[in-house]
């Protein structure tokens, strides 16, 4: 009987822990934004599988990088410095990227970094340009960061299993995918 007492007592105190380990507000919407975004989920996976697949070291300094990059160009933006046509670029990058993972093209070194500078920055712009009050919370600016880690690196470790799944094919079909999904959105079919 005190078992079934202390069972029921701690059924009704989970709700309020629940709540308690919840994620806050604006570091979640933080995460949310390269995760849940096709330009920038499929921008960033791309991204990284490019940078696994040009084989020179680790693809950690072009990742680094272009994280860099989308920082200091999403301050730059926020300060008032705006580049036209950036989020068409940014949807044309996509293309790019998918590309040359479908053509497994590989540039010389400091290609490929100017090359991910490039296109991180354009994600720190289009990141940078969202608003309502989630973006004033201190949390949804570090958040967005994690996101944009979360899905760089998880580009770099796909590469890894695309090459297991199907050796140079999987990252091939991969990357015609992700060409095909920004011909898409720059025709604004999705």
């Amino acid at each position: 009987m005190r078992i079934a007492a202390a069972l029921c007592l701690t059924l009704i105190a989970l709700p309020g822990l629940a709540h308690a380990a919840s994620v806050p507000p604006g570091l979640s919407a933080g995460i949310a934004g390269p995760v849940l975004t096709y330009v920038h989920l499929f921008g960033l996976l791309g991204l990284g599988l490019w940078l696994d697949m040009q084989g020179r070291g680790t693809p950690g300094a072009g990742a680094g990088l272009a994280l860099a990059a989308g920082i200091i160009a999403g301050l730059l933006t926020r300060a008032g410095l705006h580049l036209p046509f950036a989020g068409l670029a940014l949807e044309a990058s996509l293309i790019v990227l998918g590309g040359l993972l479908a053509a497994t093209f590989t540039l010389p070194a400091v290609i490929g970094l100017v090359m991910a500078a490039a296109v991180g920055a354009l994600h720190g712009i289009s990141l940078s340009q969202w608003g309502g009050p989630v973006t004033g919370n201190a949390l949804f600016w570090p958040g967005m960061l994690m996101g944009c880690v979360l899905v760089l690196s998880s580009g770099v470790g796909l590469s890894a299993t695309l090459y297991q799944i199907g050796g140079g094919k999987a990252s091939r079909v991969a990357g015609g995918g992700i060409a095909l999904l920004g011909l898409l959105m720059l025709l604004n079919v999705l």
